[in-house]
């Protein structure tokens, strides 16, 4: 029972806290479970288990719609002049978490949100495939149980997955064709009157772009709260954008690569005290 009432209050959907729905994976990343569990309920119905899926007009893909699609057409319709996506946040403790805190405001769109819908869309489209149970397909795509201090879990490769699944086009088809649905539904019917048509391709295209960019181009950046560093000593100068350049620099140790993200962010918390207990750093120096 305490678990089942656990999970309820995560799946409880609040715009205005979502932060409330997310966990922290074993390989480190943020997820939402809302679209996570979407996405793994459309697999199992187009894998043959349980009631079949509506079908809508215009046509548009369950997987897609339930997880990704919805969620940031809407993002990018209600907030025109300000930021659509993220922001992403850390955990107050990586060891042992409990509390997840934003980095900024926050949008329909959070970083968290984007990773339960890649991943929902990665293990629904894996189920409606090859039926597998539940325990067994999560365990293994996020690295738990399965030998993980050898090799990267699939999870770490999300961005790759969903970028075949949705392929060139079909996220912004997808966006388009959900906002002409909600377009019909009474709870949302408001949200897009006096929107035509070409401003909810214009909409989609937008969202799409800003999707792509921000989470299949760029890789996964861990911030330094994650991984839990000390503050910075004396006074740092803060840079400005753009950048002329910047750095990605080796480890020397661990001399065997870390595997999991409680392993490196141990590893990055051990050079950051070598640096300023030993030599005295302002932080971790190049």
């Amino acid at each position: 029972p305490e678990q089942w009432q656990l999970l309820t209050e995560l799946l409880r959907h609040d715009p205005a806290a979502p932060e409330r729905g997310a966990v922290l994976a074993p390989d480190g990343s943020t997820v939402a479970l809302g679209p996570l569990l979407t996405g793994i309920e459309v697999g199992l119905r187009r894998g043959g288990s349980g009631p079949p899926l509506p079908t809508l007009q215009p046509p548009l893909d369950p997987l897609f719609a339930v997880t990704v699609a919805e969620a940031l057409g809407t993002s990018f319709l209600l907030e025109r002049d300000r930021p659509a996506l993220g922001p992403g946040g850390c955990w107050d403790d990586v060891e042992e978490p409990q509390n997840y805190t934003l980095e900024g405001p926050a949008t329909l769109f959070p970083d968290a949100v984007a990773n339960g819908a890649m991943d929902g869309v990665v293990l629904g489209a894996h189920l409606a495939r090859e039926p597998t149970p539940l325990a067994e397909l999560l365990r293994g795509y996020y690295g738990t149980g399965n030998d993980s201090e050898t090799g990267r879990p699939p999870s770490s490769y999300r961005r790759r997955g969903f970028r075949e699944l949705a392929g060139p086009g079909k996220l912004e088809k997808e966006v388009m064709a959900i906002l002409e649905v909600l377009r019909e539904l009474p709870p949302t019917r408001e949200l897009l009157e006096g929107v035509g048509a070409e401003e909810v391709a214009a909409v989609a295209q937008r969202a799409a772009r800003g999707f792509t960019e921000r989470y299949l181009e760029c890789p996964p950046i861990v911030p330094r709260c994650m991984w839990g560093a000390r503050p910075y000593r004396g006074t740092p100068s803060p840079l400005t954008l753009p950048l002329g350049s910047f750095f990605i620099h080796h480890t020397l140790e661990p001399s065997a690569p870390c595997r999991t993200f409680r392993a490196c962010a141990r590893a990055m918390r051990s050079i950051q005290r070598f640096h300023q207990d030993t030599r005295d750093w302002d932080d971790i120096g190049y």
